[in-house]
């Protein structure tokens, strides 16, 4: 079938989708934000929708944690940003009665804490803490850096960098083939230019920078969801971000079977069969259509022998990375810490420390660690009690006092969790040459996801609920 374009999904959901006829019976897999907006859509149209959720609870990888913290206090284990331009969100958390709050990534007290020290972003503070910088990077600021090997490179590269249909251009090709460390070097940054300017590179720090597609990157710095541009808007979902998905399934409290992971697909030309356990059994189902929402790494668990599937799908499948990421949360009796929303990079192995609970109400305080890449792999691999115990030595470095004041702990590891087995999609160097093979359905099997989405960097949920719409215009157009 002929590709959906991006103009056509949003057309289609600002019309209330005229004219299109869903199937009669559709299976989705998976009940993050992508399954939910597919399920929604098709249940609305009056199709027979089963969704078939691994885990126990929806939502994916839209993860707010509630226990075991104290006086009601949570933390957000995944998606946590809405902003001014994520329309998809804005579109269904109105539908579902969804409200917002204020982004805490807004008015951050951020700093670095680097060979033992705190260092601000600007010049005085930087040359003070005697980093090894280029000559012609002494007394300049992050921001001033940022502007030099960054957004002055965008510009370069024009308009269509930043055009809303995304296709990447036959131009900028030599791009997707080079990784963000070749083109920050091949501009002159040193690596402590780099080092600096990393944290800032929202999505890119779930992996190595010397890997990632120097195109994908450009496209998402300049874009609306790069902290390098107007940040002033950004929002949450008030309560937590697991109310919207929540609010989704609470629509659909019938056609969702939680534990019930799917292992095997079979299609032929007139139906779906899909196998899953149900309770320690296996159990099928068979359908006209189904909509695949679940990240490809957990994919690679399910046999599609019998599926039909081009060589092209097969092996994207394969090739498709996803950012390692290990968050570990500190609940503390009270802040000990000078600052308010405090949020510090550091050359230690925690590599990123800020408070997870400023904007919540009592004395208690969560700290959380996010770490990404290598050392993600390495803590990940630690028990849980290692992994507190290694995050309470560094950041106890940082913060003298952490383990006095420390009660519990508790850490997600995006790598071993069922079913998921990764954060965001990670787009490496040749990423755009992937994307048709990614989204492409595969006779009356489709695919939904962030990692499906028209951009090449996913981990937004407006992208993940973008794509259920697109599902759904694919199906209800076959």
């Amino acid at each position: 079938m002929r590709e959906i374009t991006r103009s056509e999904v949003r057309r289609q959901l600002d019309e209330g989708f005229p004219r299109l006829r869903p199937p009669r019976s559709a299976v989705v897999v998976g009940a993050g934000l992508a399954g939910l907006a597919a399920a929604h859509e098709l249940h609305r149209a009056g199709c027979d929708v089963t969704v078939l959720e691994a885990s126990d609870r929806p939502g994916g990888r839209a993860f707010t944690l509630r226990s075991p913290f104290a006086d009601g206090l949570r933390a957000e284990a995944g998606a946590m940003t809405v902003t001014p331009h994520c329309d998809y969100v804005t579109h269904y958390r109105k539908l579902l009665g969804v409200e917002l709050d204020r982004s805490d990534l807004l008015d951050q007290d951020f700093s670095y804490f680097v060979n033992g020290e705190f260092v601000r972003a600007d010049p005085d503070s930087l040359a003070a803490a005697g980093l090894p910088l280029a000559e012609h990077e002494r007394g300049m600021s992050v921001t001033d850096m940022i502007e030099r090997y960054v957004t002055a490179v965008a510009e370069e590269l024009g308009p269509d960098l930043a055009a809303p249909d995304w296709a990447p251009p036959a131009e900028l090709e030599h791009l997707d083939r080079a990784s963000v460390q070749e083109v920050l070097r091949g501009r002159g940054a040193s690596q402590a230019a780099i080092d600096l300017m990393e944290p800032l590179f929202l999505e890119m720090r779930g992996g190595d920078l010397r890997s990632a597609s120097a195109l994908s990157w450009l496209r998402h710095e300049s874009g609306h969801r790069s902290l390098l541009g107007e940040v002033d808007g950004w929002g949450k979902i008030a309560g937590g971000t697991d109310v919207l998905p929540q609010s989704f399934a609470d629509g659909l409290r019938e056609r969702i079977r939680y534990r019930s992971p799917v292992v095997r697909l079979v299609q032929d030309d007139d139906a779906v069969t899909v196998t899953y356990l149900d309770h320690g059994r296996l159990a099928t189902v068979t359908t006209e259509r189904v909509v695949v929402t679940v990240p490809f790494s957990a994919m690679r668990h399910v046999d599609v022998s019998h599926a039909g599937l081009s060589e092209a799908k097969i092996d994207v499948m394969r090739r498709l990375r996803y950012a390692s990421i290990v968050r570990v949360y500190l609940q503390v009796r009270r802040q000990f810490w000078e600052g308010r929303n405090v949020s510090v990079s550091t050359d230690l192995p925690v590599r990123w420390v800020r408070d997870a609970s400023a904007s919540q109400p009592g004395p208690r305080r969560i700290l959380e660690v996010l770490m990404t890449g290598w050392r993600s792999k390495a803590v990940a691999a630690m028990t849980e009690e290692e992994r507190l115990n290694f995050v309470l030595e560094h950041v106890e470095t940082m913060f003298p006092g952490t383990r006095e004041h420390y009660e519990l702990g508790v850490s997600v590891a995006w790598d071993h969790q069922p079913w998921i087995e990764g954060s965001y999609v990670l787009p490496e160097r040749g990423h755009g040459k992937l994307m048709p093979a990614i989204r492409a359905p595969e006779g009356r099997i489709h695919f939904a996801g962030e990692h499906t989405s028209y951009e090449p960097n996913g981990g937004s949920m407006s992208y993940a609920l973008e794509s259920g719409v697109r599902a759904f215009v694919e199906l209800a157009a076959a």
